[in-house]
């Protein structure tokens, strides 16, 4: 089959150390056909603190337009980015998204809400003293992703299982409390004509995937990318055997690669 990854990082996020050369060699060495990189846009830090709401492309268009010719026949090289809280600012991100060069967008949400501080999800779920703050985190969670999906800045919801990877897992907490609030953001997702990804997270995160995936398509979804989230070259198209068994097992066909902001399906073999 058509393998891509459609979600990792460069040394142009500030928490990857990896040139974007030693990405696309270690997803060839995966056997991938295709990757899209898509470094990180913020638009709050972890403290919660504005970040500028431009972003500078030339880093991310120096390292690309140096080796999107490099593998002819062998993998093709795709440019995108990964907008976080886009919802701040809806209009700052569409003006940053309209280079020519641009393929792909994937919308995230890192942060807590202004609302609540806007403090790194990362950083306040480690902190959790109990079940109840990790509730509270997905509460406020369910309420970004709905404001989200009113938002134009984006091609696929990245990660809808965010803060499930930092709540501490002895309180056992998933997605089902917000079922049938998660369902209606699927809803929106589709007739909105775009879609989802299957999120690896360098290998951590794939059985987790399951119940989202099921509801993603019982409901007609069909748009979806597999990523890993590799930010450097050793988890590249981490566990994306196991993620392909899934996808296959959930119902679905397709692949979505992007051209032009626009999905093309690849068969899953």
């Amino acid at each position: 089959m058509y393998l891509s990854d459609y979600h990792f990082h460069t040394l142009c996020s500030s928490d990857s150390p990896a040139p974007l050369l030693q990405q696309a060699e270690a997803a060839i060495a995966a056997g991938v056909r295709e990757i899209c990189v898509t470094d990180h846009w913020n638009l709050l830090d972890q403290q919660g603190n504005r970040l500028p709401t431009v972003y500078d492309w030339e880093p991310s268009l120096a390292q690309w337009r140096e080796l999107r010719n490099r593998w002819p026949g062998q993998l093709e090289l795709r440019l995108g980015v990964e907008v976080g809280n886009g919802v701040l600012d809806p209009a700052a991100v569409d003006a940053s998204l309209t280079i020519p060069e641009l393929d792909f967008v994937i919308g995230s949400l890192h942060s807590q809400s202004a609302a609540a501080g806007g403090r790194g999800i990362y950083t306040v779920a480690r902190e959790c003293a109990e079940k109840k703050d990790g509730t509270a985190i997905l509460d406020d969670y369910m309420d970004m992703l709905e404001e989200l999906v009113q938002t134009s800045g984006w091609d696929v919801l990245g990660h809808v299982i965010y803060p499930l990877r930092y709540i501490p897992p002895e309180y056992e907490l998933d997605l089902h409390p917000w079922w049938d609030r998660l369902a209606q953001v699927f809803r929106a997702v589709i007739a909105q004509g775009r879609g989802i990804e299957l999120n690896t997270s360098a290998g951590a995160t794939v059985e987790q995937w399951r119940d989202v995936l099921e509801l993603y398509r019982d409901l007609g979804g069909e748009v979806l990318t597999l990523g890993s989230d590799a930010h450097r070259p050793q988890h590249m198209a981490a566990a994306f055997p196991q993620a392909l068994e899934l996808i296959r097992e959930t119902g679905f066909r397709w692949l979505c690669v992007y051209r032009q902001r626009t999905p093309l399906f690849c068969k899953v073999g």
